[in-house]
């Protein structure tokens, strides 16, 4: 059973940060670093610009560490003298079918007649199928779906199951993501390593990249305990600090195991009966013990319809404890909505665009703005050059 790629990759990083704030962390969002600052030829901390306000500010710090994924080499290009490529970008992209196309009970994977392999991993009402591997180059921001991405996909699988027969317009959304391997000379996108490398500049940047997801702790651990390693060698304190990550559980999760998040869901089902099971699970499924707040939220609505309420229930968690400043923020990287439920985008964007209006006091212009840019996305998400 591969249960890594039921991971939600937002949810992931979105609880990392919060549980980071907890233990003393400070964290910025849409704060973009424009420089690194040097004092005597050593990087000591990075200028940064405010996407907001438009305010530009600086922070120091004794060490800067660039974990960038595939912006690594252009930070590392802020630094100067350096010049040299260390990153071989390449693209994967996923496509999303109904469930009933491709009703695969777990996540299976299958090799493709190039000698790749697919993942197809169900989720709900929908299956999602990756992924691909090609060499990119360009803004990783721009990467998007092409039509021969989803093509390539889509004859993969039916090839594999002869009793499936999927078309490009069965394809309900796509997402395109950049991997930041490591160079290796003479080496095809998909032969490359998924090793990850820690380089330190001449000037004393820390660059992390490569690496996959499941070993992002023990890449960060590395990371961290080199910083210490250098701090100590500094400063020539000998005592060496353990790290606590291994036992550390992620803000919303405070289950001994999967009995305990079954029970977890049957006690709200129990406790907010107007909600029904499916929606409670799917809370549980992507906020944990934090469901609780949710629904709390939701139950003092005066709405009649249970799935407004709970959305105007999420917009306003996601805004005061998740740092949601856009429609994108909410539909895409919180909630994820427009890859593996891009119906609800579509039915409730309106709905949802007046809710942020209301908390984030944005204008009637602001709010058509944001709309036409959640249009935007859900037009790359759906239509393939």
């Amino acid at each position: 059973l591969y249960a890594e790629y039921q991971t939600d990759d937002f949810r992931l990083v979105m609880e990392l940060i919060k549980t980071s704030v907890e233990h003393g962390a400070q964290t910025l969002n849409y704060a973009n670093c424009t420089d690194l600052l040097a004092k005597g030829g050593k990087v000591c901390g990075v200028a940064c610009h405010d996407e907001h306000s438009g305010e530009d500010f600086k922070i120091y710090g004794d060490y800067v560490v660039n974990a960038a994924g595939p912006w690594v080499d252009q930070v590392r290009k802020l630094n100067k003298k350096v010049k040299e490529t260390k990153l071989h970008l390449t693209k994967g992209i996923h496509i999303v079918v109904p469930f009933e196309m491709l009703p695969v009970r777990q996540s299976v994977y299958f090799d493709v007649s190039d000698g790749r392999m697919i993942f197809a991993i169900p989720k709900n009402d929908i299956t999602y199928i990756g992924t691909t591997d090609t060499n990119y180059e360009g803004n990783p921001r721009d990467a998007r779906t092409e039509k021969k991405d989803v093509s390539y996909l889509i004859k993969a699988v039916n090839e594999a199951f002869p009793s499936i027969h999927i078309k490009i317009e069965d394809v309900l959304s796509s997402w395109a993501g950049i991997r930041p391997l490591i160079q290796e000379e003479g080496k095809s996108a998909s032969e490359i390593s998924r090793k990850d490398e820690i380089f330190i500049s001449d000037r004393g940047l820390i660059s992390i990249a490569g690496g996959k997801l499941t070993g992002y702790r023990k890449m960060a651990k590395r990371t961290v305990d080199l910083v210490l390693e250098m701090k100590s060698s500094r400063s020539g304190i000998t005592k060496k600090t353990k790290s606590k990550s291994k036992k550390i559980k992620f803000n919303g999760n405070s289950f001994k195991n999967t009995k305990a998040i079954s029970s977890y869901k049957a006690k709200l089902q129990k406790d907010y009966t107007q909600f029904n099971k499916e929606q409670i699970a799917s809370l549980v499924d992507t906020y944990g013990d934090q469901t609780q707040t949710i629904l709390n939220f939701a139950e003092r609505l005066p709405s009649k319809n249970e799935e407004v309420k709970l959305l105007k229930a999420e917009v306003r968690f996601c805004i005061e404890r998740e740092m949601v400043m856009h429609l994108t923020d909410f539909f895409i990287h919180r909630t994820g909505r427009l890859y593996f439920n891009i119906k609800s985008v579509k039915d409730h964007l309106k709905m949802v665009a007046t809710e942020m209006k209301h908390w984030l006091d944005w204008s009637t212009e602001q709010m058509n703005e944001e709309i036409a840019a959640m249009q935007e996305e859900i037009n790359k998400a759906t239509g393939f050059k």
